[in-house]
């Protein structure tokens, strides 16, 4: 009786495997329950829907069937935007035809076998790093919210930029990578924005049309859309920017590159509420020097906007994930969507994130967070430091990828560790950290992609 009931257990566990990969998935998507009116999981589909109407009726939008997975996955790997796009907005409840399968699978998708015999193991492997933000003076990133300008102990400033910092372990990323024979793209090679259109330029002439046009695609809400045309400031519009503009751009270049990997370089930066006593000192001091009233404000509304100093230190990355209210209401949002239900990306970058969290810990001797971020979920107890957590950027890039944050900025040993980046120098906290991220990318592909006959 009992050698009876094992095959029939295994038998009934493979069959819904499927299921369970594509739910435990949605575990980590779903940080609203109101995103469940645009999409039905069975065993044999999953399907979506434009809106909780066209739910009730049966509208579907796009069912992928279980047998046209494979196809689906492929789509990423060949397909340009335009093509995904009308692809997805043609099929509704309908199967593929075999001519567009045809066309899908004739597509060259050249793969990457892992050889460590090899002088060049990783030729063939394709790694996207994208260095994030993309300030290039320290006015401009003050403008982008993302500098440091702390007072250490002996009442020096310490000042300096993450644009830079993740620049600079970018091209350090890319010299071992190439080294050993793998293509590397940059989303950017200096410290400036990618998008072809200035943000002055933008903010002065093209404003209204873009709030306009992201309010018609669902991606920003009426209140919103009133904000920015009639009373956001420079830095409100500057996000909004960044957010629809500059992340979607460099998206769209990491993709149209169908890397293996991609890297969204960035260091972090903590803010638990507790400095703001140092905050009013610096302020007082300020006040009292002499000199220009308009360089003592300038230096007052530097400090007001800094972080301030914090006694952690952690290391941790991000995965995509936690898609929140109102973000499915436009339909690149819900092609995202249902890619990371149905292929494997979702695992796999919380696999190659582990193999870095792993790394900055051990590179850098610190420890992984292990804190409750907004919007976010735990990928795992076996993963520690590693997030599914609401950044744009991670869903917006297709594939394998981990946003990677090894160190905490606003610590005071770390700043002093890394403010010679100001100087044009290269730290070594920023070296040992592209380290950890190419030793990751070598244990990745010889563990996942040794014995591959095309690429994840």
């Amino acid at each position: 009786m009992r050698n009876s009931v094992v095959p029939v257990i295994i038998a009934l566990a493979l069959c819904l495997t499927g299921c369970d990969e594509r739910k435990g998935r949605l575990k980590l998507l779903m940080g609203d329950d109101s995103l469940k009116q645009f999409f039905t999981i069975d065993k044999n589909s999953v399907a979506m829907f434009a809106s909780q109407e066209d739910k009730n009726t049966g509208r579907v939008e796009c069912r992928i069937y279980k047998d046209e997975y494979d196809v689906f996955i492929r789509m990423f790997r060949v397909l340009d935007d335009r093509e995904i796009q009308e692809a997805y907005r043609t099929k509704g409840d309908a199967r593929f035809t075999r001519d567009f399968i045809a066309s899908v699978m004739s597509k060259d998708d050249p793969s990457f076998m892992y050889d460590a015999r090899s002088v060049k193991p990783l030729e063939g492997l394709r790694v996207a790093i994208d260095p994030g933000h993309n300030a290039g003076s320290m006015e401009e990133a003050i403008r982008e919210g993302k500098f440091m300008s702390l007072q250490s102990q002996d009442g020096r400033v310490i000042r300096f930029y993450e644009a830079a910092l993740n620049l600079a372990m970018a091209k350090e990323l890319r010299e071992m990578l190439e080294n050993d024979g793998a293509t590397v793209m940059l989303t950017r090679e200096r410290n400036r924005q990618v998008y072809p259109v200035p943000f002055d330029v933008w903010q002065r002439r093209d404003v209204r049309r873009a709030v306009e046009e992201k309010l018609n695609e669902g991606l920003v809400s009426e209140e919103k859309a009133r904000l920015l045309l009639r009373g956001a400031d420079e830095r409100e519009r500057y996000r909004f920017f960044n957010s629809e503009y500059e992340m979607p751009h460099r998206a769209r270049m990491i993709n149209a590159f169908h890397p293996h990997i991609t890297v969204l370089a960035h260091f972090n930066a903590y803010d638990d509420n507790t400095g703001f006593r140092s905050k009013y000192l610096r302020i007082k001091n300020i006040a009292a020097r002499a000199g220009s009233c308009d360089k003592r404000l300038k230096d007052i509304e530097e400090v007001i906007g800094s972080i301030p100093v914090v006694d952690r230190n952690f290391c941790c990355a991000y995965v995509p994930g936690c898609f929140l209210r109102g973000e499915l209401d436009c339909i690149e949002s819900r092609i995202e969507f249902l890619r990371l239900i149905i292929s494997p990306d979702l695992e796999n970058s919380a696999r190659y994130s582990k193999y870095v969290v792993d790394n900055f810990r051990s590179y850098l001797d610190l420890p992984p967070a292990r804190d409750s971020f907004p919007f976010s979920f735990h990928t795992g107890l076996c993963k520690a430091g590693v997030y599914a957590r609401n950044f744009r950027m991670t869903r917006l890039v297709r594939g394998v990828l981990c946003l990677g944050e090894p160190v905490l900025q606003n610590n005071m040993e770390e700043a002093l560790r890394l403010e010679e980046i100001a100087a044009g120098k290269v730290p070594a906290r920023v070296r040992t950290a592209a380290r950890a991220y190419y030793d990751a990318i070598r244990e990745y592909v010889e563990r996942h992609m040794a014995h591959l006959q095309m690429p994840l």
